[in-house]
Parts: structure tokens; sequence; C-alpha cells
């Protein structure tokens, strides 16, 4: 039989009088309820249900609440310091002010390096470089990555590739770098090369800041605090930009014009060591640097420093000075030229016999040197040897580096018997000693050195460090210190080194082998050079010299490779370099006197 439910309202008023609160057994004594309401139950097993529903309910509602109290607890208390500190980082940033770096001038205060602003897009750890007109860009198109910029700044080098060599680059600091380097982040750009990298510690600058506060779209709002960055020192070198240029232009035509590809030239001021120009070519433009990095030629090359060649006759002067030094022989030792000489079934030749077919008769050094004879070295080498060659040469600087104030100088290659038995596997020969002392067989020099040999002669035996820098200034161009660089006397005795600068004076007057000086209305004393190299029939043309003769302001050497012969191809390179920087009237430069040398006086030319 089913039961009847009187509905909730009867059943509701029952419970009322029947149950007491908390009880759920049937009362006793409740026969007199079935016989008159069959089947009458006074609770409502809805109610039941319903009972057990919102005990748990409210088991689960205080857990739940107890679970966000303790979340809240979490959060308000013990995180309370981190979620502050988190909330303010959405609401302030930092934004960094990178430091510029200092300018470099040449010594007359011309800007050789500087500053154009731009800024540094921080985008997911990518750093990019862009200019102020780009950010403008940003600016009037509501880009979102406008929030996303440092103030920076570019580098900028007006000279581009005339002066690369000298100066360098920047480029963005490496993982590795950053480990060993202090005071750098990711994304700034370091020197690479000349004295962007030598003089990095006085470029480089100290950062700044700025402490904003922005909105939630990353909208500035306003500026809580600044520190303004500080710009790096002034460098200012020893260069002449305007010499810079007309050395780099004057090798530039002869190079193209030679068919050669390369080449170098450097001038200095032999009585301090200042280098006034410095060219390598082909050069580089600093600021596309990734166009020359796999280019024809290894432009990024430094060819002034760190190219190493056979420096053919311009070595005879060292030779000249182990001769005269080892007293071995003097200024009027004479040896025959008679075209060429043997060892054992080996022939040595006069450049001047192999060429022409001529013969100079009796040679004293002071003509050795002027007509740059060939045989009379053989006879010095035979008569002073290898060992001897050999501690002069390295005394003046030769296979050894020098010291110059950029990166990248090589020590060139000064040969003898250890070297030759570990490298070649063979013992020294006679006939090595006689190639070494005309600056062939395995001797190796930089043009630098070259340089040096020029500069000590002209120095009467005093040798300065090749040097770049001159002296540093603040932002506003306060004195803050100048480069001193070190000097030392060779020990050469002067007469010896007047007898080498007399050769030198003759080789560039009539009759000697520089006969583009010939007409040069200004005394100077010039070593040619012409060099055999690999198994190549062309020639390395050099020159070097110093003028003027009787008071030396300037000291030159230039390399051009493959380039022929050093009186036809590098020496006129020389005169123009001499031409201009002599010159008191720059629009006006001085002019040669007389005709250019005639045919047969460039016969005389090596």
């Amino acid at each position: 039989m089913k039961k009847r439910s009187l509905g909730v309202s009867f059943s509701d008023e029952l419970v009322k009088v029947n149950i007491k609160h908390g009880n759920f057994k049937k009362p006793v004594n409740e026969e007199w309820k079935d016989s008159l309401l069959p089947n009458f139950s006074s609770v409502d097993e809805g109610d039941v249900i319903n009972l057990w529903r919102v005990t748990i309910l409210s088991a689960v509602s205080i857990v739940l609440f107890f679970l966000i109290f303790l979340k809240v607890f979490r959060l308000q208390i013990v995180d309370g310091a981190k979620n502050r500190q988190l909330a303010d980082g959405n609401r302030i940033q930092i934004k960094i002010i990178h430091a510029p770096r200092g300018v470099i001038f040449d010594r007359n205060g011309k800007i050789l390096a500087s500053n154009v602003p731009g800024f540094r897009l921080v985008d997911d750890k990518k750093i990019t470089y862009i200019t102020r007109d780009q950010a403008l860009e940003f600016e009037a198109k509501g880009d979102v990555r406008l929030k996303n910029l440092e103030v920076d700044s570019i580098r900028s080098y007006p000279m581009a590739e005339i002066s690369s060599h000298i100066l360098g680059y920047v480029s963005e600091i490496t993982s590795n770098e950053l480990e060993n380097f202090a005071g750098y982040r990711t994304g700034d750009r370091i020197g690479r090369g000349g004295v962007e990298e030598s003089y990095e510690s006085f470029l480089k600058g100290v950062d700044g800041g700025e402490v904003i506060e922005v909105d939630a779209a990353g909208n500035v709002l306003r500026v809580l605090r600044k520190v303004e960055p500080i710009p790096g020192k002034n460098l200012y070198l020893t260069i002449d930009s305007s010499l810079q240029e007309i050395t780099f232009k004057t090798l530039e035509s002869a190079v193209k014009k030679t068919g050669s590809c390369c080449g170098a030239a450097i001038v200095s001021d032999p009585k301090i060591g200042d280098i006034l120009a410095l060219v390598s070519y082909p050069s580089f433009d600093p600021e596309n640097i990734g166009m020359f990095l796999n280019a024809a030629n290894s432009p990024l090359l430094n060819r002034a420093i760190a190219g190493t060649y056979p420096p053919g006759s311009t070595f005879k002067l060292a030779s000249s000075l182990a001769g005269l030094t080892s007293g071995k022989i003097s200024k009027d030792t004479t040896y025959e030229d008679t075209g060429q000489i043997y060892i054992g079934p080996y022939k040595f030749t006069n450049w001047y016999f192999t060429q022409y077919g001529k013969t100079e008769g009796s040679v004293n050094l002071i003509k050795a040197i002027k007509r740059s004879n060939d045989t009379y070295f053989y006879f010095l080498a035979q008569a002073v040897g290898e060992s001897i060659l050999s501690e002069t040469a390295k005394k003046l600087g030769f296979g050894k580096t020098l010291g110059i104030d950029i990166p990248g100088e090589v020590s060139g290659l000064i040969p003898g018997n250890d070297w030759k038995v570990k490298e070649k596997g063979e013992v020294w020969f006679p006939g090595d000693t006689l190639h070494m002392s005309i600056g062939q067989g395995f001797v190796l020099s930089t043009p630098l050195q070259v340089l040096n040999l020029t500069s000590t002669v002209a120095a009467s035996g005093k040798q300065y460090k090749p040097h770049l820098a001159l002296k540093i200034t603040g932002v506003e161009g306060k004195f803050i210190k100048e480069f001193e660089f070190e000097s030392k006397d060779l020990g050469f005795k002067k007469e010896d080194m007047e007898i080498v600068k007399q050769g030198m004076e003759e080789a560039n007057a009539s009759g000697g082998t520089a006969w583009s000086f010939f007409n040069f209305p200004i005394p100077s004393a010039g070593k040619t050079g012409t060099a055999e190299y690999g198994d190549s029939r062309k020639t390395h043309a050099w020159y070097t010299a110093f003028a003027p003769s009787d008071d030396p302001k300037i000291a030159a050497v230039v390399l051009v490779e493959g380039g022929g012969e050093g009186s036809s191809v590098a020496a006129p390179i020389v005169k123009e370099i001499f031409r201009w920087f002599l010159s008191e009237d720059k629009s006006n430069l001085i002019k040669d006197i007389g005709q250019i040398a005639t045919d047969s006086a460039r016969q005389l030319g090596e």
C-alpha cells in the first residue's frame, strides 16, 4: 500500500508538535495515528535528504572558506612584502640611460669618432640599435615597442674607411666577454681593433637611469628619479687627419694604377715617435662592418702592423749597421761589383746586372746604399756572418713587436740556424746569410718595423716607441692625462749612423735609386726596395725615407704588394706625402725643381 502524504504544510505542523530537534527516530505509542491516518509519517523523507545536503554544503563551504583564507593569508601576510614589490614593479619601472662613448679627435681637434642620438630596442632579450628618426616613427605610429626603448647613442666615423685601421670599430659584447669584463650589460657595445679597443677603459662611460611611474597601458605618468649618465673621456690622437686623407688617397691611387690589390703606408715624427698617418689598403667602413668580414683581400687586416713581407733592400740599412758596429767593414771598405758571385754551384747576382747587364765597379758602403748594390752586401754578409746580422736586426726592432698602442701587431721573422732546423728540417747555409743581408730569403718584416729602422737612423740611433695616443680630456675639454712613451738609445755610434744617413741622402740625389726625388726641392734621405716573394715574378714595391735630411720632421714607409719597383711605385707616394706635409701653405704646395728624371736616370732606379 502506498504511503500518503498530506502535504508539506500539514506535515510541518505535525513535526512542530511531535518531533524533538535532532531526533529522527519514530516516537513511541504512535498507534493512534496509524488508526486514524493509515501510512502517515510525521517526518517527510525529503526533509531528511535536505538536511544532509545542508550539512555537506556547509562543510564544503567551510573548507573552501578556510582554503581561501589560507590563500589570502599567504598573499597578504606571508608573501605580502614580495607581492607589494611586484605590484610596484608593474607600476614603477627603471629605464637605463646608456652613456655615450668618448669622442676621438686628431691632433688638431678634428673629430674622428663621435656619437649620434639613437636608441636601444630591448625585445625579448634581443637588442637592436635604432636611430632617432626610427624612434620618432615608432612614436608617430603608436608602436607598442616604444615602451621598450632605452636612450643610447650610435657610433659615427666621419672619415669612414680612411681612418678605420687606426680607430677600429664597436660591436656588441659577447656572452663570454660579459663574464670577464665588469660594468657591462647584454647589448652593450665594446671597442674592436684600433684605439677603440686599446683605450676602451677611457672611452667607455658610466650608464645612468631613471625611475618612472607608468599606467596599466605602460604609458609614462611621471619621472620619480633620474641619474644622468657620465660620458666616456675624450681621446686625442697623434694623427693629422688631413695628412691621413692625403696618404690614403695617394696610396689607393697607386694600388689601382699598378693593378695591385693591397698596400700600406705609415708616416711619423721620427724624433718623438708620433704616428701622423697610418693606412692599410683595402680598408673597411667601421659603421657597416658586416659587409667586410668575408670580403676579398682581407680588408680588416691591418697590413701596416700585421702584414709580414720580405723587406728587400730596405733591410740593407740594418746590414750596413751590422757591418759598421762589428768592425768588419768601415766607410771606406770597398768591393768590386762583377755583377754576380758564386758560392759553390750557387750564383748570387746584383739586380742591376740582372735587369740591364751592367756592373758598377768599385763600391764602398755609401755607394752601396746609394745604388742598393747587392754584390757589396753579399761580401758584407760573408764578412759579418749570420749571428751578427741577426743580433743587429733584432736590436733595431726586427723579429719582435714594437709595442704600438693598437692591437694586432706581429713580430715578423729574423731567421737563424735553430729556427731553420726546427721549421725546415735543415741547417743554415752560407747562401741563407747572403739572402738575409739584402732582405730576402726567410726574413719577414712589417711596414712598421721598416719605418722604425728609418726613424732610428733619422734620430741618430735613438729609438722611440711608435704610438697613436696623445692625451685624454674630460667632456668639457678639461685636461686629464698626457701619454708618455718610452725611448731608448740603442748604443750605435753617431758616426756610424751618419754614414748610413749619407748613403740614404745620396740615394735620393742624382745617380741614386730613388729617381723620383731627384728634383724634390727639400733635401731628403731614403731607401728603395724591390722584394721578390713566393714563386711569382712580381715584386713588392718598398720605399722608406725621412726629410729634411739635416733636421728630420717626417719619416714614412710605403709598401705596394706586387706593385713592381720601389723607385717607380712606392717612392712617388712618399714624395707627395712629403710635399703636402712640408708645404707651409697647403693651398700652394712646394713645386719640383726642373724636370722629372730622364729615362736613363730611371734605369738607375731599383
